[in-house]
C-alpha cells in the first residue's frame, strides 16, 4: 500500500522514489496524482535531467486540459512503486510538479480525504481467481 496525504491546495499527493539511469541511486519526490493524466507518469524537465534521463528521439503529441496541443518529450523511468521495481513511460514537461497518471493507477483501489492533511492510499485490487467451469 502507498499512503500520503492531501496538500494545502486539495491535490492529493504520494511519494515515489526514482532511480537514476546510471547508477540507480534512489530519489524520494513527492508527486501529485492527476486523474486526468491519461500516462503512466509526467516529470519537470529539471528533475529529469538532474537524475541523467534522456528523452526519446520521438516526442509525443496530446491534447490537454485547455484544448490545446502540445508536444512532450519522453524518457523511460526507472522507480519504485509499492516497493516493486520497474520501468514506466514518462513525459518531460517544463512543469514544476511530478505528475502520477492514470496508467501507473491502472489496477489500484484510490482513496483520499480532501481535505488539507487527508489521508491518501492507494492499494492493489486483489487479482480475480479464474472461474471454473463445471463439468456435467
Amino acid at each position: 500500500m502507498i499512503t500520503g496525504r492531501v496538500n494545502e491546495r486539495h491535490e492529493a499527493t504520494i511519494p515515489v522514489t526514482l532511480a537514476a539511469p546510471v547508477d540507480r541511486e534512489l530519489h524520494d519526490f513527492i508527486a501529485i496524482i492527476d486523474t486526468g493524466l491519461d500516462y503512466h507518469l509526467a516529470l519537470p524537465n529539471t528533475v529529469a535531467t538532474r537524475l541523467g534521463y534522456h528523452p526519446i528521439p520521438e516526442p509525443i503529441s496530446m491534447i490537454m486540459g485547455n484544448d490545446r496541443r502540445h508536444e512532450f518529450d519522453r524518457s523511460f523511468v526507472a522507480m519504485l512503486w509499492d516497493d516493486q521495481p520497474m520501468s514506466v513511460p514518462a513525459l518531460v514537461s517544463d512543469s514544476e510538479e511530478i505528475l502520477v497518471g492514470n496508467r501507473l493507477l491502472a489496477g489500484c483501489y484510490l482513496t483520499a480525504v480532501m481535505v488539507p492533511g487527508g489521508r491518501v492510499t492507494i492499494s492493489r485490487l486483489p487479482t480475480p481467481e479464474p472461474q471454473r467451469e463445471e463439468i456435467s
